[in-house]
C-alpha cells in the first residue's frame, strides 16, 4: 500500500518555553547549549518492517505463535522488547526513515502514542523547521508534515529520536487535533504524572498563545475538560490502549 505524505503547513506554532523534567535522564529535554547530535537507537537492528524480508502475512503468523508485536502497522519487534515510550519511538524513526532528521520531530497525535497517551497511529506526524518538497510516495505508513519553530526546549529526545516534549505536545493537539481525539488525548496527557503536563500547564499555555489561529477553541476544549467531575460522564472517546 502506497500513501503520499500530505503537507500541513496551517499550523505554526510559536516560540514557548517548557520543562519536561518528569522523564527519565535518557528521556529528558536536548541541552540547548549543545549542538543537535545524532543519538543511539539500539531497537534498530531488531525492527522488522513488511517486505524487509518477511511479508506480511510471516510477520503476522510470528505475532500469532508470540514471537512478534506490532508496534505501528507493517511494523514489529521481538515480544521480549517492553512496550516503552523510548521503543515506540525508536520503531516510529525507523519507519519515517530519513523524512525524520535532526531539525525534525515526531509530533501531535505521533508524539502522544509515543507518550503512550493515544491509539496505534495510522500515519506519522512530523514538524520541520522549513518545507521544501512533497515527500515521495512511500509503501510503509503515510507521513504528515507541517512546518513550524520547535525550540529545543520543546524537544524531547527518546532513545535518540526527537519528540515533541508532553505540552508542546498537549498544545499541538488542542489546536490541530479534530475534536473528539484532542478531548481523548488531553485527558489521557493529564493523567499522567510522570509528563507533568496537568490542565492548569496547558490553559496556561494556551492563554499566552495570543496570536495563534484556534486559541479560543483550545481555550474552550481545556476549559470544559477541567469541568469534568472525576468519576463523572466525560466528553470524546477514550484513547486505545
Amino acid at each position: 500500500m502506497q500513501n503520499t505524505p500530505t503537507l500541513d503547513s496551517t499550523a505554526r506554532p510559536g516560540r514557548t518555553l517548557e520543562a519536561a523534567g518528569a522523564l527519565a535522564p535518557a528521556e529528558s529535554p536536548r541541552n540547548a547549549d549543545a549542538a543537535p547530535q545524532p543519538g543511539p537507537r539500539p531497537l534498530a537492528a531488531h525492527i522488522s518492517l513488511v517486505g524487509e524480508p518477511f511479508t506480511l502475512n510471516e510477520l503476522q503468523a510470528m505475532r500469532l505463535r508470540g514471537v512478534l508485536r506490532e508496534v505501528l502497522p507493517g511494523a514489529y519487534v521481538p515480544s521480549a522488547i517492553s512496550d516503552t515510550p523510548s521503543a515506540r519511538a525508536q520503531v516510529a524513526a525507523v519507519v519515517a526513515a530519513e523524512y525524520l532528521g535532526l531539525q525534525s520531530a515526531l509530533c501531535r497525535r505521533t508524539a502522544a502514542w509515543v507518550y503512550g497517551c493515544a491509539p496505534m497511529p495510522g500515519e506519522l506526524e512530523v514538524v520541520v523547521p522549513r518545507y521544501h518538497r512533497p515527500c515521495p510516495p512511500t509503501a510503509r505508513m503515510m507521513l504528515r508534515m507541517s512546518e513550524g519553530v520547535v525550540d529545543e526546549e520543546q524537544i524531547c529526545s527518546l532513545g535518540g529520536v526527537n519528540v515533541t516534549s508532553p505540552l508542546r505536545t498537549a498544545m499541538d493537539v488542542a489546536f490541530n487535533s479534530e475534536l473528539e481525539q484532542a478531548f481523548a488525548i488531553l485527558r489521557s496527557l493529564h493523567g499522567e504524572p510522570r509528563l507533568r503536563c496537568g490542565y492548569p500547564r496547558m490553559l496556561e499555555q494556551v492563554e499566552s498563545s495570543v496570536r495563534r489561529p484556534g486559541r479560543l477553541r483550545a481555550l474552550a476544549i481545556i476549559r470544559r475538560l477541567m469541568e469534568e467531575p472525576p468519576d463523572g460522564p466525560r466528553t470524546g472517546a477514550e484513547p486505545a490502549r
